[in-house]
Order: structure tokens, then C-alpha cells, then sequence
């Protein structure tokens, strides 16, 4: 009887232990799916705050407003407050 339990006990701990890994793999693979969604966010922000030159100097896109060649809002320098708030690294 003894052996009878212990390896319904072995087979129970078996499947509980691949029951978690695959909630493990599942928790991995939403971490993941996060980041990457996050870097592609950040990279969709970075591109909307690119540098241009304008006048002789470096100016953000999306702050200045700018459009064929003149801004609509005064000219803001680049790097922004946005692109500092990312830490001013950029991505290659």
C-alpha cells in the first residue's frame, strides 16, 4: 500500500510542479510582451521628438510645431524636456 502512495504522491507532485512552470513560462512571456510594447513606445516618442535643424540649431519637431521648414510654436531646443525625461539615450 505504501508504494501505491507514494507514487500517486510522486505523480501529484509531478503535475503540480508542471502546472507551475507553465504558469512561470506564461508570467515570462507577459514580462516580456511588456517590454517590448514599452521600448516601442518610448521609440514611437523619440521619433516624435526627433531633432531638426532650424535657424543654425537643433530643435525638437513635436514642441516646435515644425513643418516645412517653420515652427508654429517659439523654437524648443533639442534635446526637449521629453527626450531628457527618457534620459537622453538614444536608441540605435
Amino acid at each position: 500500500m505504501t508504494d501505491d502512495r507514494e507514487t500517486v504522491t510522486a505523480s501529484e507532485s509531478l503535475r503540480r510542479s508542471e502546472a507551475a512552470e507553465q504558469r512561470s513560462e506564461a508570467a515570462v512571456s507577459k514580462i516580456v510582451d511588456t517590454a517590448l510594447s514599452a521600448v516601442a513606445a518610448i521609440q514611437r516618442v523619440r521619433t516624435l521628438h526627433r531633432p531638426v535643424e532650424h535657424r543654425g540649431r537643433a530643435i525638437c519637431v513635436e514642441c516646435s510645431s515644425w513643418a516645412d521648414g517653420s515652427t508654429d510654436n517659439p523654437p524648443t531646443e533639442h534635446p526637449c524636456a521629453t527626450i531628457q525625461a527618457l534620459g537622453n539615450q538614444e536608441e540605435t
